[in-house]
């Protein structure tokens, strides 16, 4: 279903800033920078002036800066590169924007908070208290802490922050009616927390093959936990493909019978769900973080608490219909919808803005 864009009434000039590590948007991995290429492209195609600060490789979308990552780099290159980054954001506050749209380490905020610019902040990872503590003390301007699911913004007893969900490109994902392959999918990063071992021992036990999509982790820990709980079990009907692009993931999504998603963390918004049901394919999920806000139960998937359940709920996928799936993906989790949401919160810091100039003194 794709929905005519309407420019809107006032172009604004809005300064979106991401991280630097990984491209806008990601060519594998990378779910906030896929949702930050969503909301850069809905506003610019809404009329909008759209300037991204964001890693080299990035798409541009009306204007791009570019800067580098710190996060890998020893003390000296880190300071040289803050200080870089520095000066871009003087730069910026010099060309001037309405407002801002932040996706970014907080601490890399402070000029623009203090200038006193409306700026939205999107919290894609678990909330910190001394972030919202930050942003909310430095900031001299019309500021709205925005988080992606409900339970990641129940940590957070401030009542402040709103709650808009990530999208997914439904142009791109196409709706699959039936199975192509008698097999279950796995996408996300090949780690403990992702519940990879899981998914493998789910496939093992039910005797069906398994698909996995993504990449070996980088984190410290990473490539260790793939050699020993990953590595000696690909055979036979456990396979792995790689980090797969946007373009491969209708057919894997949608060929498979479900995708399993047996976390062991609280995910503030797993994008993997409504991506696989966009392909109209159900999902398995422990019933852990954002999960039980993006299955419907008995509708688009099944929630669960352990592997056993999760294998239960395997043999009962045929039950879940496919096309129910594509149209909760497409009323619940538009790119169309996930833009007005945000301009909707912009517009208010704007309006606000506009209002304390006119009652100054």
């Amino acid at each position: 279903m794709t929905q005519e864009i309407q420019n809107d009434p006032k172009s604004l000039r809005i300064l979106v800033i991401a991280d630097s590590k990984i491209p806008v948007p990601p060519v594998g991995y990378g779910g906030a920078e896929r949702i930050i290429g969503c909301l850069c492209k809905g506003l610019a195609r809404r009329g909008h002036h759209v300037s991204l600060m964001a890693a080299e490789g990035s798409e541009n979308y009306g204007r791009l800066i570019t800067y580098r990552w710190s996060g890998d780099k020893g003390l000296v290159q880190r300071c040289f590169i803050k200080l870089s980054y520095f000066a871009l954001s003087l730069r910026e506050l010099f060309l001037g924007h309405d407002a801002i749209i932040a996706c970014c380490r907080p601490d890399y905020l402070t000029p623009f908070l203090r200038a006193g610019i409306p700026l939205l902040y999107r919290f894609d990872n678990p909330i910190r208290q001394d972030d919202v503590d930050r942003l909310i003390g430095l900031s001299r301007g019309p500021l709205s802490l925005v988080a992606v699911s409900n339970k990641q913004r129940d940590v957070f007893a401030d009542g402040r922050m709103q709650t808009i969900y990530n999208s997914v490109d439904l142009e791109h994902l196409k709706y699959s009616e039936f199975v192509g392959a008698e097999y279950l999918a796995f996408l996300g990063r090949l780690t403990f927390n992702k519940g990879v071992d899981s998914a493998i021992r789910v496939a093992q036990r039910t005797g069906l093959p398994l698909k996995m999509a993504g990449n070996i982790s980088d984190e410290p820990g990473g490539r260790e936990f793939f050699d020993r709980e990953v590595a000696p079990h690909l055979r036979g009907n456990i396979e792995w493909i790689g980090e797969i692009d946007d373009r491969a993931k209708s057919a894997f999504l949608g060929d498979a019978i479900a995708l399993l998603v047996p976390i062991r963390w609280e995910e503030p918004f797993g994008i993997v769900v409504p991506e696989a049901l966009a392909c109209g394919t159900p999902v398995i999920a422990m019933s852990r973080g954002s999960m039980p806000e993006l299955i419907q139960a008995g509708i688009t998937g099944f929630l669960v608490s352990n592997e056993d359940e999760m294998i239960e709920a395997v043999e009962h996928t045929q039950e879940i219909n496919r096309r129910a799936c594509r149209l909760n993906a497409e009323q619940r989790f538009s790119s169309e919808e996930m833009v007005k949401k945000h301009l909707s919160i912009i517009h208010t810091l704007v309006a606000e803005k506009h209002t304390a100039r006119l009652n100054k003194p």
